[in-house]
């Protein structure tokens, strides 16, 4: 695997290069857990191609992480307990949720609709239960794939920001939500306790409540990026023009059912980023953003050798 990954981390291709560094700089992974991950592999013995690996890892992102509301994912099982996090303060956690799913496919609204009814559930009963409908609608089509979370007062200057959909996008590093149309991606800001997944947890009986990110919990993407093993948590990619220095905490914590009081508010993710797949001049900005954020990395952990520039490899 080590091999193949040195070899992959040359590739011409951001993502393919990323994708190879983020696995090889990956310092929380058990050896059991990559076990599990390789057997996935069309011959379990060798990896062909980097087309091997990709399907690899959507076979097993969608089987051992992505799982359906009965079952546990990898990430809070015991073959992952040595990155459990156990001791962390009472925080209010923040979310950021696409809704286009959900408006389309599930609620058959649009979004002007969805915030009426919210608006109107403030004094009249009636759409005070429509609107608890929908929530447990939701709630029902989720899945059990662990959530990622960041902490509310590092990132409240984002969420108070006039154009918060965006700001708040790129400062926790989600590169999937890029609109490619002028509709942009309806999101909802959610805010909660650490009370509120703990309660889930002990609800669901799983081994764990939380948990550190690493590499095989996300999809594999290039706008990922591991942490030293002693960092505290993980450290998002910021997605602003100039910010990749910025380290924001992130987190993996159980799926808990929303209700309406964690919804803080709604809005529209309505321009991309500067990092788009489909500009090849990106590339090289997503390459030298990658290396800034590793740099800071470094500097935050003390450790000068963690990871791999991508800049000057031959």
């Amino acid at each position: 695997m080590q091999a193949f990954l040195q070899d992959l981390s040359r590739s011409p291709s951001v993502i393919e290069a990323a994708i190879a560094d983020n696995c090889r700089f990956d310092e929380r992974i058990s050896a059991e857990r990559w076990q599990a991950f390789l057997a996935f592999l069309p011959d379990p013995t060798r990896i062909g191609s980097f087309l091997d690996w990709q399907e690899a890892s959507k076979l097993y992102y969608e089987s051992k992480v992505k799982v359906s509301s009965r079952t546990t994912p990898d990430t809070f099982m015991p073959l992952n307990q040595q990155i459990y996090l156990k001791d962390l303060p009472n925080q209010t956690l923040v979310r950021l949720e696409a809704l286009d799913w959900l408006l389309k496919s599930i609620w058959n609204l649009t979004m002007k609709e969805f915030q009426n009814l919210l608006v109107a559930a403030t004094h009249d009963i009636d759409s005070q239960a429509s609107v608890k409908q929908l929530f447990d609608d939701w709630n029902k089509n989720r899945d059990n794939r662990p959530c990622y979370a960041g902490f509310l007062d590092e990132v409240k200057a984002e969420t108070e920001a006039a154009d918060w959909p965006n700001q708040l996008r790129d400062r926790m590093g989600l590169g999937g939500y890029d609109p490619d149309t002028s509709e942009g991606i309806p999101v909802a800001l959610m805010v909660y306790d650490l009370a509120d997944v703990l309660t889930s947890q002990r609800r669901l009986d799983w081994p764990a409540a939380m948990a550190l990110p690493t590499a095989l919990d996300g999809g594999m993407h290039q706008f990922f990026f591991p942490v030293p093993k002693a960092h505290p948590y993980g450290a998002t990619l910021h997605l602003g023009p100039g910010q990749a220095e910025t380290l924001t905490a992130e987190i993996l914590h159980a799926r808990f059912d929303y209700q309406p009081k964690h919804l803080l508010k709604l809005g529209t993710i309505s321009r991309r980023h500067i990092y788009p797949e489909d500009q090849a001049t990106s590339a090289s900005a997503l390459r030298s953003a990658r290396d800034v954020h590793l740099l800071s990395l470094r500097i935050a952990s003390s450790r000068d050798d963690f990871g791999e520039d991508m800049e000057g490899r031959a």
